[in-house]
């Protein structure tokens, strides 16, 4: 089947959502999508906030739906109403704005170990994908992917839906490089999902800087759909300032990074710089 293409153009994407809600009393170890039906005014000031920093597209506050962690928080069938609150919680946050159903890794298959079957795999991801669609998400957004086989398993689960799909990877910088945790190239990683057909592909949750700025060179190049750069500032305590975190992201714009954002750190003000930063780049014309 044919799938709809995401706007073509730069785009900015939202901060963090899991440090956000900490620093708004968030108690530690309680996952973030609990507060979806428990106290969603949290959520929707942290999506306001960052749409009004700039931000055209807002990831979900679902990050763990597809994990068993969140099923003692939501009860049964609390997961498809955490899917539709997440996904109405963006949407009347920044009417004007794409929102895309997140969704984070499951850690079921190991760098270097056995994995299970592909089905296997895949199967935890469909419920909570196929609710954010029908919720009406414009995108459905794989996030923090490390393991090759895995995240082939979730890209399988997301494409039949029919959002586009975007799917971003959490690498380790190694020598100059964004490498997987093992120490593979990430290259391959990329390259792999978007020949699979994810509309969009990249990293998020690394540091803005030259390794980055590489890899979005070779993206640039070699890659047939736009690349995704949501690095991280840093974790509290050694955030980056909103302004360093733009000059550190600045030369993988240039070099061909076509969405980006901010990852675990980044709030508003990451947004707004960003913002700026692409204007000064002449990403001015992107459209909502």
């Amino acid at each position: 089947m044919s799938r709809p293409a995401p706007p073509a153009g730069r785009r900015l994407l939202d901060g963090a959502m899991g440090t956000a809600l900490l620093a708004r009393g968030l108690p530690a170890g309680r996952p973030p999508e609990a507060w979806l039906l428990e106290r969603p005014s949290e959520i929707a000031a942290v999506h306001r906030a960052h749409a009004a920093a700039g931000a055209q597209v807002l990831l979900t506050c679902t990050f763990n739906l597809a994990s068993a962690r969140v099923d003692g928080w939501l009860g049964p069938g609390g997961a498809g109403e955490a899917a539709a609150a997440a996904v109405a919680l963006a949407r009347a946050a920044a009417p004007g704005a794409l929102v895309a159903g997140a969704l984070g890794p499951l850690a079921l298959a190991t760098p270097g170990g056995a994995a299970p079957a592909a089905a296997a795999l895949g199967a935890p991801f469909r419920a909570p994908l196929a609710a954010l669609a029908g919720a009406g998400a414009d995108l459905l957004w794989l996030e923090s992917q490390y393991d090759a086989r895995e995240a082939a398993a979730a890209l399988g689960a997301a494409l039949p839906l029919g959002p586009p799909v975007v799917i971003t990877f959490a690498l380790a910088e190694r020598g100059g490089r964004l490498v997987t945790p093992g120490g593979g190239p990430a290259e391959p990683l990329l390259l792999d999902a978007a020949r699979a057909g994810a509309a969009g592909v990249g990293v998020n949750c690394v540091p803005a800087g030259p390794a980055l700025a590489a890899l979005a060179a070779w993206a640039r190049a070699a890659l047939p759909v736009p690349f995704v750069a949501k690095p991280s500032p840093g974790l509290p305590g050694a955030v980056l300032p909103p302004e360093a975190f733009a000059a550190a992201l600045a030369p993988a714009v240039r070099a061909g990074a076509a969405w980006v954002g901010g990852c675990c750190g980044a709030g508003p003000g990451h947004v707004s710089a960003l913002a700026a930063l692409l204007r000064g780049e002449g990403a001015g014309h992107c459209e909502r």
